[in-house]
């Protein structure tokens, strides 16, 4: 299962278009709060989290993530536009597995889920 954190839906589109194509669970929400609740109940392979979703506080959910116990915690893949350093630098900061730029994650998305089966 993926949980994938965005407001663009464009990107679920995206992301769940590959999903189904490999028999992967996808589940979008909008906030980093019910990405929180539902990583802790369902122990996803892969948390996508949109940088760029209004009102999200990257250092305060990777400090979130951080004190999962590893068992639970996903592997955690942020991405945001080229142009948006701040956002990109910060998530590195916050311990994100890897932070990548939107057009990365646009080209890499069906490989990204693939290697979350």
């Amino acid at each position: 299962m993926i949980v994938f954190i965005t407001s663009d839906l464009m990107m679920a589109s995206n992301a769940n278009a590959h999903a189904k194509q490999q028999g992967v669970k996808i589940s979008q929400v909008s906030t980093a709060q019910r990405g929180l609740e539902m990583v802790k109940e369902h122990r996803p392979q892969l948390l996508l989290v949109d940088l760029q979703c209004p009102g999200l506080d990257i250092p305060a959910l990777g400090a979130s993530l951080g004190v999962l116990a590893d068992a639970i915690a996903p592997l955690t893949i942020g991405f945001a536009q080229h142009v948006e350093v701040d956002k990109l630098q910060t998530a590195k900061d916050a311990g994100f597995d890897q932070v990548l730029t939107r057009g990365q994650m646009n080209s890499q998305v069906g490989q990204i889920i693939a290697g979350a089966r």
